[in-house]
């Protein structure tokens, strides 16, 4: 454990880990509201320059905090995060940025909509609303503790899979804190397939997706094309490919989001669904939302 200090009322400790980009702050037991919130640990991946200067930064929030920075949370694998922004920084391409990386408690249950079947008589999700508020939270403790630009232009949501989801969902409805969306592999099909406009989730959103709201976010959404290696690329990622292409023609076709200014596709001909594949894409996400 690295050195422990307290901060906005909250046991954190600092730990450096020889990332060229940034170094961490990290919160073990975060507990905003107990009244409303369980203990969750969150990471705040600080850039290089923030105790040298008096610059405020964007701020990207992560679902899935576990393979955020470290292997073997979900996966063996991670998202690579200060690899990606050092070559980032080293290019120029965007500005240092801090990044919130948050655990899930429950992730079948946070960061679904609607309950899916996920075991035989078992069924887990429909907690969604619950997390995406407490998101807004969170929001305000960042913005409120550390030098964070807290414009929503300038803040990013960005998750994978069923986080993906959460994260679309949580842009749309908190479009005036969140004003991007990272949505990577996301699992539209969850909550019924058959039209995707009768769904849950579109009958749920499609008020914040309208065009003449001043909130609605940029969305990036994206899905990868490869169909060997196992279950999850044959089945789980080719679910992903297909209603990730209805969503897009959705959000045109239904709600005037246009290709190139506020929505953002990519199909990436290689990618499976893990984390070397979201690793691979996250610089296109944060070069189309910071470039600077």
């Amino acid at each position: 454990m690295g050195n422990p200090f307290t901060l906005g009322g909250q046991n954190a400790y600092y730990h450096d880990e020889g990332d060229a980009s940034g170094y961490f702050h990290t919160y073990d037991q975060l507990q905003l509201d107990a009244t409303r919130d369980a203990p969750r640990q969150v990471h705040i991946f600080l850039p290089r320059s923030y105790e040298s200067s008096h610059q405020y930064y964007p701020v990207i929030y992560m679902n899935d905090g576990n393979t955020t920075f470290w292997a073997n949370g979900l996966s063996p694998y991670s998202w690579e995060v200060p690899r990606t922004l050092h070559n980032l920084y080293q290019t120029a391409a965007i500005s240092p940025v801090i990044v919130v990386a948050i655990h899930p408690l429950n992730r079948s249950h946070e960061y679904l909509h609607v309950n899916e079947l996920s075991a035989p008589f078992k069924k887990e999700g429909g907690g969604l609303p619950e997390y995406a508020s407490y998101l807004v939270r969170l929001k305000q403790f960042i913005d409120s503790n550390y030098r964070a630009r807290s414009d929503r232009n300038l803040t990013t949501i960005i998750g994978s899979s069923h986080g993906g989801l959460a994260a679309f969902y949580t842009g749309c409805v908190h479009g005036q804190y969140f004003g991007n969306v990272g949505a990577l592999s996301p699992s539209f099909w969850v909550g019924g397939v058959f039209n995707l406009r009768n769904t849950p989730l579109i009958k749920t959103l499609a008020p914040y997706l309208q065009a003449d709201n001043p909130d609605r976010p940029r969305l990036w959404i994206d899905w990868g094309c490869q169909r060997t290696g196992g279950f999850h690329n044959f089945v789980i990622e080719q679910q992903a490919t297909r209603w990730g292409r209805k969503m897009v023609d959705l959000l045109q076709q239904e709600y005037g989001y246009v290709l190139g200014v506020n929505l953002f596709k990519y199909e990436d001909r290689m990618g499976g669904h893990d984390e070397q594949a979201w690793a691979a894409r996250l610089g296109l996400v944060l070069k189309q939302f910071y470039l600077a």
